[in-house]
């Protein structure tokens, strides 16, 4: 064989079926989430023999992670490029990064790509999978600790506890325009605070939030409701 001449690797035996199992997680979860799909409703998808989903995968919470897994450097190269735009900048705000997050969903309901806005509403679900939060760590650790430095660094003073969980809150927001926004809640039209055009107050309500919780020495002080004995109102965020 010639020097430098270019090997191409033959497809092994059950790839194609692998494939469509993939492909097959992808849709029922997008549509039904993590707890819904049966071993039978996965095969049944993807065309196959029920018996294969565990001959190829080992169980369908393995299927759901190879699946998650297969794009994940997809999703996290878009989201590096989006922020590295906000970061080259001398300065910039909570409601930039944000906006840089969500960039990689923007005008998904008019996406050519049907795998594309499956698999993202796959990543919008996993908060329902009983191993959503360490497949999460996982696969997008990295990238989400790029995206909580920059928040850091745009809201000085703001506690690591209340940055983990304003972006918490913020990715869920995030998360239910996503579904709303590729049909997958059974919700028509879209709900009020979810459409398209509605993307720009989302980020400016996220990024007030931020603002508010980085105010560390300001007590909260909200306004009691009157409670039955037996109940404790927490007056604090996590």
């Amino acid at each position: 064989m010639p020097e430098g001449a270019r090997v191409t690797a033959l497809p092994r035996r059950g790839d194609a079926t692998r494939e469509r199992l993939l492909d097959a997680a992808e849709t029922l979860v997008s549509e039904r989430g993590f707890r819904d799909p049966s071993h039978r409703a996965l095969a049944g998808e993807a065309g196959v023999h029920v018996a294969l989903v565990n001959y190829h995968f080992g169980s369908k919470e393995l299927l759901f992670e190879e699946a998650l897994s297969r794009r994940a450097a997809r999703l996290a190269e878009a989201w590096r490029e989006a922020l590295l735009h906000v970061r080259a900048q001398p300065a910039f705000t909570a409601e930039e990064v944000l906006r840089s997050y969500w960039l990689p969903f923007e005008g998904i309901e008019c996406a050519e790509e049907a795998a594309w806005r499956n698999y993202l509403c796959v990543v919008a679900r996993l908060a329902e999978a009983q191993e959503g939060s360490s497949w999460h760590e996982r696969y997008f650790g990295p990238v989400m600790g790029e995206f909580k430095r920059a928040l850091h660094a745009s809201l000085p003073g703001i506690s690591d506890p209340h940055l983990d969980a304003g972006f918490r809150y913020a990715r869920q927001v995030f998360d239910q325009a996503l579904l709303h926004r590729c049909g997958k809640t059974g919700f028509k039209p879209i709900p009020l605070g979810y459409r398209a055009e509605d993307v720009d107050c989302a980020i400016a309500f996220l990024g007030a939030g931020l603002r508010r919780l980085s105010m560390n020495h300001v007590p909260f002080n909200f306004p009691r409701r009157t409670q039955s004995a037996s109940t404790v109102v927490a007056s604090n965020c996590p």
